[in-house]
C-alpha cells in the first residue's frame, strides 16, 4: 500500500483480539485472500499469557477492503468448522513427543501429591494450632 493509497482509503478496524497469535493468524488468512491486514498491538502484548486492561491487539483493514475482509474470515470460519478433526490423519507421533508426554504424566503425578501432603499438613497445622488454643484458654 503506497502513501497516496493510505491517505485516500485510511485503515479501519476489523476487529479486537486478546492475543496477538489470533490477530496474525487472521491476518495471514486475510493475506491469502489478497486483502491487506495490519495487526497493532499494544506494550502489554509481550506478555500473551496475561491479559492486562488496554491489551487488546487490534486488526486493521483498508476502508474499501472492510466487508471483503470480514466475508474472507466468514468463509474461512465456516471451512474451519466443517473439518472433522478425528479423521485427520497426523501421522506417528514421533519417540521425543511420546517421552515428553510420559514425563508430564509423572511430574503431574509428583506435583498432585505434593498438593495433597501440603493440604494435609496444612490442615494438621491447623488442628494443632486450634488444639493449642483451646488447651490455653482453659
Amino acid at each position: 500500500m503506497t502513501v497516496n493509497e493510505s491517505e485516500s482509503n485510511p485503515l479501519v478496524m476489523l476487529c479486537s483480539c486478546q492475543h496477538e497469535l489470533e490477530a496474525q493468524s487472521l491476518s495471514a488468512i486475510l493475506e491469502e485472500a489478497g486483502i491487506y491486514a495490519v495487526v497493532n498491538s499494544s506494550p502489554f502484548t509481550v506478555l500473551s499469557c496475561a491479559i492486562a486492561p488496554g491489551s487488546d491487539v487490534t486488526l486493521r483493514v483498508p476502508q474499501d477492503q472492510l466487508e471483503l475482509a470480514k466475508q474472507a474470515l466468514e468463509i474461512s470460519r465456516i471451512h474451519a468448522a466443517t473439518i472433522d478433526w478425528d479423521e485427520v490423519d497426523l501421522g506417528e507421533m514421533p519417540p521425543e513427543v511420546e517421552n515428553l508426554i510420559q514425563q508430564r504424566e509423572v511430574i503431574h503425578g509428583f506435583a498432585r501429591f505434593i498438593a495433597v501432603t501440603g493440604m494435609i499438613l496444612g490442615l494438621l497445622i491447623l488442628l494443632v494450632f486450634t488444639a493449642g488454643i483451646v488447651y490455653i484458654s482453659f
